[in-house]
């Protein structure tokens, strides 16, 4: 060993040895165990060191591979197990200080601008080492106990970090990231030990802060590509970018720092002629930070500007976290001017690129530091004029003034701005308001979404100040000057927005009527100035129309004077209104008389502004009008309106006949705003007209239906046209791309005035409008939605689907016609296939002249629309077939999905019959083709047209479709042509179509049968004449084997569908002899055809079982029913069944197949409760479940059962799922059992929850067995059957307190046995009520309950528990009263511990813990039941006042432990309130004596709110209880 030894520390130590050589001795000397050295560990690592120092320091010479390999070996050294077991075990091995130096000067020459090839190699190893050092503390030390090393580490890492993130490479490793998160928190660590604050800000400052800054910024600018590994972009950035804010929180702005700030910043005027203080603390530590930030060499000149405005809010946030608080908001402020100094904002923007760049990083920096202030409440309008001399002020304004100065619309920071300084005090902007109004508002270039959103909260907060300072005059005065103002260019923007408009809504309703109506005269003094240079001015017109447009906004959004309003608004309001009539309105409409309107763009403004307040001005006086009775029109009783649809003298009489006819009649180029509000005056006409007293004059109809016809037929080439844009409703924003928009928002608005007046070809076309639209939008014709914007397809699909569009019968009407017009041009049927008299678009000159008031078609007898109706059922031929492809399939489709959509059961009795024909002709008439896809669309059509005809079957009409023929020969005709193409559906048995359309044929024969039932006519012929035709279907189907399956499926359906039907009426008419007798043979007919049909395709293994066994079943119950009625009739009419079923086989067959796959396989819910079910009514049937099947009998049927209910794969609410049909099968069960077989039953389920179950292993025996035995306890039986269960309740008792200890003792059981156990005894208790004559067997759940346990149990498992305890708290207190009497003390000892349970996990939560949100809903519904549970308590005086008061102290004793959450608290709380309700004064006495000084004080606080919200309530309402 010693050879050994020395050989190898000679080798090592050797200067002829090769450097490979002693690297491979190395490697073996550190992982040979045979290699026995003295602290061989430390002198291999010493080693090492020492080799890479030397080669460093230039004392060693060797090539650049030994050099990784030497990096390589230190790396695997300080990450190898060996030694991280030993420096488990505690032995001490160091490092050189000298290794340290090393990684940061590799790692400096790896940041260089060219770095070294080797230097480049090495990185990864020496990155490695440096992580390897850091993560063991022995070697950290070498760095945390000379911080001068970390921080320089900190800075080189930094360094390199920023040369990886600036170049374009991909960055394809997170080591280095890794490496710099693991030096950052052993940084954090270390700065947090130091207690000289002042040296770590000088670390900080000098070689920290800058790189850090350079970091953070490429860090958040970087432009990451999909090559960069991820977690470095998602994660690491965060984290490093934590860290950096953290490490400057904490250097720069330490708490202990804070009087070197107020020494720099707050030296007051008198303190500069005493002598200095000679203070310890840091001299200038703000002008040392903005130095750093100010050194445009080390960030370099093109990154400078966006790096400061970047760090400025950055550093001034952390700097207000830090001091902004204990009066500490003044040094704050200066705080904040010296990092606004910092910004350095050019005295004027040149028009270069890179200048207006740098100007929006300085705004949003600028933009930061205001929300700083006006979030910290640094700024306190009294404390600096009272105590600063306004200091602030005079900053803020100064900012205001340079932004006022240098403008920047094109940015949302410059909005931004504004409104900080707005909210910190409106007097900062209020010298310049009208700057600020020209430049933000009125000539303000806005076309950025992002930008205008900015600018509207400016606006909205602007407009909001002044409501609040109630000076809003003030603010519109400066608006309209500044209107006045000479425009800039004629494209100004538009003054108000949407957002804007409802803005200025809710202020109007905020200020007084005396306000507004200054406003209002305001606006009408600038409008006069105006008029008067008005004529052939294109700049005055432009003004005038924008007041206009602001006029009519605040009239229409002002509150309406009513008789409650003072007296002299009212009459200044009425000289108002006179003066807007007789001199602004009048005026603008008469100022463009005899001047072409082509070549005279300002008369065209002037017209629309003259418009737009005629049509504000009828609104308000309309208004006014009706609520206020001491106005007095100016207009005065106008006269009867004229039948000419230009004449609206009825509204203004001021304005001639001649003068309306000329604007009605005159083209006007771009006069979209004149075209809709003459519609919008001719709208007021009709309202003015339909509102005057007295009766209509020959005259008053002519006009209506003129006004109605103008205002329907000035927009339709504009609705019509294709480059319609969406409209936000803004009057400024209406021209000739969004007019389409706007006039049919005023059509669809108004349909109710417009409809009752039109001619038919008008409703056709705004149906024909509709129709389109919603087509298009269903095929994506028509452009995606412009978000909140009005659209075209957008309001017809809103018009479409509403409740108002039945009321509207014309127009329901003719979008019915119009959808039914489009499928006869989709399908070419031949009209006479239709009756001729239900086309409802037929021409009767009178009709045309009465207008659509009275549109409808009602039948009689001798109609002979009726008879031709009639002709299409008297025969079951089917027209010729006709195949369509699939764009008209796809339609065809859309246009059913639109009939389905309108209110199809709303419908007249023609409209009813017309759509019920045209459904049954494409049924008769379409067919596919052979390609797949074609028979899945034709299928979906098919689907959509007995949708729609069950539809209609249950509409308020449907008595018209059976005055048609007779329901036989209407079945008929709808069934036949299923049958003749069933050869061409074969394909698509598989597909969803197929079974979707088997499921609403089935509805639509289930409600068409059930309606020939409740009708009574005829109802056994059309039975009869249905059946005839099913069975001789049957008959074709046999011949052709290609039609068989699906004419198999069709017919079972049908079958199904008509026997249930049947056999239901059967049973609910027991009591009419002549029904009974008809019915029954019927139904065996049914029977007998449905059962050879069900034989043919399970000969042939046709149907699955998810759709066989609901069909057997209904075969079975069919077959069953008429022994029924033979049993319930007289004894003449009891005749025995001799031949007993006719399908017993078929039935056994099922009943084999349903036992094996509920024993074998997991189910779906729908297919398992369709076999309990069948499995039912198997058991119902004494021919069927008897000894003699041995396969089919109890026995069987309930080990298949105890099997299903013991599968791994049966949870918990599946069985609650299954309970109804477990409930029923259980029941025919012990119904059909003898008495004796029925105790075997019993005594085979109560053996199943014996606690030797366990011990033997057989977990799913117990579990199926508590499933049966709570189903079996919820079951009503016979009085023998009862007995026999309710002897053997104290032995299931027995088990189940057994089965609680059991599983309570062994957690591996699971808490699905204790829940199971838990649900039976609930329900024992339950159902035991008057049975169980022994209360021991009660007391017995008791024990059951306080064995198990709740802390351990996870969160589901924990709700569940609950749930089962109180649900069996709840039994006995409702169900056995006379065991609570004597058993009171125990059932609170187990109701405590649920109390108990909730208040510990009821506890507030860590500000560090999250995804509490499952958990907090479990909480809280289990604090409802507590809740639930002390009101059961109150409930009964007798049994608990004597316990309430220590009920109440165990609730407080355990509140006062924790802090509760707020709403479990609150829950809890409401609970004990009632129990307090039964507290008396000596029990107050006595809690107040016996409770600690601190439960005391908690529970005075709980009596004190129970006395003022629970109390008083509560005494309240008894006064008024009978």
């Amino acid at each position: 060993m010693a050879a050994i030894y020395s050989g190898i520390h000679l080798k090592l130590k050797s200067a002829k040895t090769p450097w490979v050589d002693k690297l491979k001795l190395a490697r073996f000397a550190w992982i040979s165990h045979q290699c026995f050295l003295p602290n061989k560990e430390q002198v291999l690592l010493d080693w090492v060191s020492h080799a890479l120092t030397g080669y460093y320091s230039k004392k060693l010479q060797f090539g650049g591979e030994i050099v990784e390999g030497l990096w390589s070996y230190l790396n695997d050294v300080l990450h190898s197990k060996k030694m991280q077991k030993l420096m488990e075990k505690g032995k001490i091995i160091t490092i050189r200080f000298t290794i340290a130096q090393i990684i940061n000067e590799r790692i400096s020459a790896c940041s260089s601008e060219v770095p070294h090839k080797v230097d480049v190699s090495s990185l990864p190893m020496v990155l490695s080492c440096c992580q390897g050092i850091l993560a063991s503390p022995p070697f950290s030390i070498i760095y945390t106990s000379k911080s001068e090393l970390l921080v320089d580490l900190l800075h080189k890492l930094c360094s390199l970090a920023c040369r990886r993130l600036k170049s374009s490479e991909a960055l394809h490793s997170t080591q280095l990231f890794d490496v710099l998160l693991l030096v950052f928190s052993q940084y954090l660590v270390t700065q947090r030990q130091q207690s000289n604050q002042s040296r770590i800000f000088q670390q900080v400052c000098s070689s920290l802060l800058q790189p850090f800054l350079l970091l953070r910024h490429l860090l958040s600018s970087r432009c990451w590509v999909d090559e960069d590994e991820v977690s470095v972009r998602q994660h690491l950035s965060r984290e490093i970018n934590s860290k950096i804010q953290v490490a400057l929180q904490t250097g720069l702005f330490h708490v202990d720092l804070l009087n070197s700030y107020r020494e720099e910043l707050l030296q007051s005027n008198d303190s500069q002629g005493k002598k200095p203080s000679f203070s310890k603390g840091l001299a200038a530590p703000t002008e040392t930070i903005l130095l750093k930030l100010a050194d445009a060499a080390f960030f370099s000149s093109d990154l400078h500007s966006a790096i400061v405005s970047s760090s400025v809010p950055m550093l001034y946030r952390l700097a207000v976290e830090s001091y902004c608080k204990d009066e500490n908001q003044l040094l704050c402020f200066h705080i904040f001017v010296r990092f606004l100094d910092c910004l350095r904002f050019p005295k004027e923007k040149s028009g270069g690129d890179g200048a207006s760049v740098e100007w929006s990083h300085w705004l949003l920096a600028l933009d930061q530091l205001l929300n700083l202030v006006f979030s910290s409440n640094i700024y306190n309008v009294s404390v600096d004029k009272i105590r600063c001399e306004g200091v602030q002020f005079a900053r803020y304004s100064g900012v205001a003034e340079m932004l006022l100065t240098y403008p920047c619309p094109g940015t949302a920071a410059w909005f931004r701005c504004l409104r900080t300084l707005i909210l910190l005090n409106h007097s900062i902007v209020e010298p310049s308001l009208d700057e600020l109004v020209s430049l933000a508002w009125v000539d303000a270039e806005v076309g950025d979404p992002r930008v205008r959103r900015a600018q509207e909260a400016l606006l909205s907060t602007l407009l909001e100040t002044y409501t609040k300072l109630r000076q809003l005059p003030k603010l519109f005065k400066e608006l309209q000057g500044i209107i006045c103002r000479p425009a800039a260019d004629e494209l100004r923007q538009p003054i108000l927005s949407i957002g804007l408009t409802g803005k200025l809504r809710q202020c109007l309703l905020e200020v007084t009527s005396s306000q507004i109506v200054d406003i209002w005269d305001l606006i009408l003094e600038s409008l006069e100035m105006q008029i008067d240079d008005l004529a052939g001015s294109s700049d005055a017109a432009l003004k005038v129309l924008t007041m206009s447009i602001l006029l009519h906004a605040i009239l229409f959004n002002m509150k309406t004077l009513d008789d409650k309003a003072p007296v002299p608004v009212i009459r200044k309001t009425q000289v108002l209104m006179e003066k807007m009539a007789r001199a602004v309105v009048v005026p603008l409409l008469q100022v463009g008389a005899g001047v072409d309107m082509g070549t005279s763009p300002w008369a065209v403004r002037a017209r629309s502004a003259g418009l737009i307040l005629s049509n504000a001005w009828v609104e308000v006086d309309h208004m006014l009008r009706l609520n206020c009775g001491k106005y007095v029109s100016p207009a005065g009783q106008a006269g009867r309106a004229g039948t000419d649809s230009w004449n609206h003298s009825c509204l203004l009489p001021w304005v001639g006949l001649a003068e309306w006819k000329a604007m009605a009649q005159a083209p006007l180029p771009d006069g979209e705003l004149s075209r809709h509000f003459l519609q919008l005056l001719s709208l007021q006409k009709m309202k003015r007209i339909l509102m005057e007293p007295g009766d209509k004059t020959e005259t008053d109809l002519p006009s209506l239906r003129a006004a109605a016809a103008s205002v329907v037929s000035s927009g339709r080439a504009a609705v019509g046209s294709i480059g319609a844009r969406g409209w936000d409703g803004e009057l400024s924003t209406l021209n000739g791309e969004t007019y389409g928009v706007a006039h049919w928002h005023l059509l669809t608005t108004n349909l109710p005035l417009l409809v009752p007046f039109l001619l038919r070809e008008e409703v056709t076309y705004l149906a024909e409008v509709v129709i389109t639209s919603l087509l298009q939008k269903g095929t994506g014709e028509v452009g995606q939605d412009e978000g909140s914007l009005l659209s075209i397809p957008a309001m017809c699909q809103s018009l479409f689907s509403s409740e108002l569009l039945p009321e509207i019968q014309p127009l329901h009407h003719a979008i019915l016609l119009g959808l039914t017009q489009r499928v006869r041009g989709l399908t070419a049927a031949p009209r006479a296939e239709l009756p001729t008299g239900l086309q409802l678009a037929r021409s009767d000159p009178d009709e045309e002249h009465r207008g659509c008031s009275n549109w409808g078609l009602l039948f009689s007898p001798q109609d002979s629309s009726l008879l031709d109706a009639q002709s299409m059922f008297s025969s079951v031929k089917v027209s010729p077939l006709l195949t369509l492809p699939e764009e008209r399939l796809d339609l065809l489709s859309q246009i059913l999905d639109l009939l389905s959509t309108l209110r199809l059961d709303c419908l007249s009795n023609a409209d009813h019959l017309q759509c019920f024909l045209l459904l049954v002709s494409l049924i008769t008439t379409l067919k596919p083709s052979c390609e797949k896809s074609n028979i899945s669309k034709y299928l979906q059509v098919l689907d959509k047209c007995y949708f729609l005809l069950t539809v209609l079957l249950t509409g308020a009409n449907e008595k018209a479709v059976f005055r048609l023929a007779h329901a036989g020969n209407i079945l008929e005709k709808v069934l036949a042509p299923l049958f003749l193409i069933s050869s061409e559906l074969s394909p698509s048995l598989e597909s969803p179509a197929w079974s979707e359309l088997l499921h609403t044929l089935q509805c639509f024969l289930s409600s068409f049968i059930q309606k020939i039932v409740e009708r009574k006519q005829s109802m056994c012929l059309n039975l009869e004449q249905i059946i005839t035709f099913l069975s001789n279907s049957w008959e074709k189907a046999m011949a052709k084997e290609e039609r068989k399956i699906v004419a198999e499926q069709l017919l079972v359906v049908a079958l199904l569908t008509l026997s249930c039907v049947v056999r239901t009426a059967l049973q609910q008419t027991e009591k009419s002899r002549h029904k009974s007798r008809a019915l029954p043979p019927l139904l065996t007919q049914l029977t007998g055809l449905l059962g050879s049909v069900l034989q043919s395709h399970f000969d042939r293994g046709g149907l699955d079982q998810s759709f066989s066994v609901p069909c057997v079943t209904a075969l079975l119950e069919a077959e069953l029913c008429p022994r029924e009625e033979q049993s319930d009739g007289t004894r003449e009419e009891r005749i025995p069944d001799k031949e007993g079923l006719k399908h017993s086989d078929l039935y056994q067959s099922i009943c084999s197949q349903v036992l094996h796959h509920l024993a074998t396989s997991a189910h779906d819910l729908e297919p398992l409760q369709k076999q309990l079910e069948f499995l039912q009514v198997f058991c119902s049937s004494s021919e069927l479940c008897s000894d003699r099947n041995v396969k089919t009998g109890i026995p069987s049927i309930l080990g298949a059962v105890k099997t299903m209910l013991a599968a791994p794969w049966m949870t918990s609410p599946f069985v609650r799922s299954l309970d109804s049909q477990l409930i029923g099968l259980l029941t025919c069960m012990s119904e059909r059992c003898t008495d004796h077989q029925f105790y075997l039953l019993v005594k085979s389920i109560t053996q199943g929850i014996e606690v030797v179950n366990l011990w033997k292993g057989r977990h799913p025996d117990v579990v199926s067995s508590l499933i049966l035995t709570t189903t079996l306890l919820k079951c009503s039986s016979r009085e023998n059957a009862e007995k026999t269960l309710w002897f053997a309740v104290p032995q299931i008792i027995t088990a189940l307190l057994a089965l609680c200890k059991k599983t309570a003792l062994d957690e591996h059981l699971g808490f699905k046995i204790t829940l199971l156990s838990l649900e039976a005894l609930a329900v024992l208790i339950q159902q035991g009520e008057g049975m169980l004559s022994n209360p021991h067997h009660v007391t017995l759940a008791f024990d059951a309950l306080l064995c198990i346990p709740l802390d351990q149990l996870k969160l589901d498992e924990y709700a569940g528990v609950f749930q089962a305890i109180h649900e069996v708290l709840f039994s006995i207190i409702q169900s056995q009263p006379k065991v609570l009497f004597n058993a009171a003390p125990t059932f609170l000892k187990c109701f405590n511990r649920l109390v108990l349970s909730v208040v510990h996990k009821g506890r507030q939560k860590a500000a560090g813990e999250k995804g509490m949100t499952m958990e907090s809903k479990v909480i809280l519904e289990c604090a409802r039941l507590v809740e639930r549970m002390y009101t059961h308590i109150a409930a009964k005086p007798e049994e608990f006042a004597m316990f309430s008061a220590f009920m109440v102290a165990e609730y407080i004793n355990e509140l006062q432990k924790v802090t509760l959450n707020a709403d479990v608290k609150k829950l809890l709380a409401a609970g004990v309130y009632h129990l307090l309700d039964l507290v008396t004064e000596n029990d107050l006495r006595f809690l107040n004596a016996s409770l600690h000084l601190g439960v005391r004080e908690v529970f005075k606080e709980l009596y004190g709110d129970y006395v003022r919200y629970h109390k008083s309530k509560r005494q309240g309402e008894e006064e008024y209880t009978a």
